[in-house]
């Protein structure tokens, strides 16, 4: 509501952007969100605390896609409900986007929910697995949520950050991570998966020297 009174105040349009299409975006967020990957750093860090990480070393299954797999299905049931129901609210109370109606629109959102996830997790995934070279990784989880959250539209919509702001979103994992109305760039999960592989290995091989 406040968000369409500013809209209101300013003609309806706001850097050329409508009040739907920001309510659809602030939407698709907290949508996203409720899948809750963040968790997964906190998962990993639990682990290695309990001493559960060297059971689960030892199985004939990678640790890594085991963990990703698990956090996608705990949060899967409350995103598809709360997408449905939701969608089907702003339908009736702020109508929708034109551009949901284009061909290009489903292909092109669920290969962006898809790249959200796969870089949300292992954005996650790096700094969990800092708990094998420290106790709590808390503080940096702290700082990179928070990063997420301010760039990926959860205090304010993308649409109405400044140019800085609203670049720092595009082109960093932080924002793409979460800007499901834009499709992700491939590159940062290239990357993050390179530091994921990296670090998991280094871990590894840190059980491995403390463990026998």
């Amino acid at each position: 509501m406040l968000y369409w009174y500013v809209f209101r105040l300013n003609g309806g349009t706001i850097n050329g952007t409508t009040f739907i299409i920001v309510a659809w975006s602030m939407f698709f967020y907290f949508a996203f969100s409720t899948l809750k990957l963040r968790e997964i750093a906190r998962e990993i860090m639990q682990d290695v605390q309990s001493g559960n990480v060297e059971v689960l070393f030892s199985k004939p299954i990678s640790y890594i896609f085991y963990r990703m797999w698990w956090q996608i299905g705990s949060g899967l049931y409350s995103f598809t409900v709360i997408s449905l129901l939701g969608s089907i609210a702003l339908y009736y109370l702020v109508g929708v986007p034109f551009t949901i109606f284009l061909g290009i629109f489903l292909p092109t959102f669920i290969a962006t929910i898809f790249l959200g996830i796969t870089l949300s997790l292992l954005i996650y995934i790096v700094v969990g697995l800092f708990a094998f070279w420290m106790e709590d990784i808390n503080p940096i989880f702290w700082m990179v949520d928070k990063t997420v959250m301010i760039l990926g539209g959860s205090y304010l919509p993308v649409a109405l950050f400044p140019d800085f702001m609203y670049k720092l979103a595009i082109y960093s994992p932080f924002g793409a991570s979460q800007f499901i109305t834009h499709t992700v760039y491939e590159n940062w999960i290239i990357i993050m998966a390179v530091v994921t592989f990296f670090l998991f290995k280094k871990a590894k091989q840190k059980i491995s020297v403390n463990g026998g």
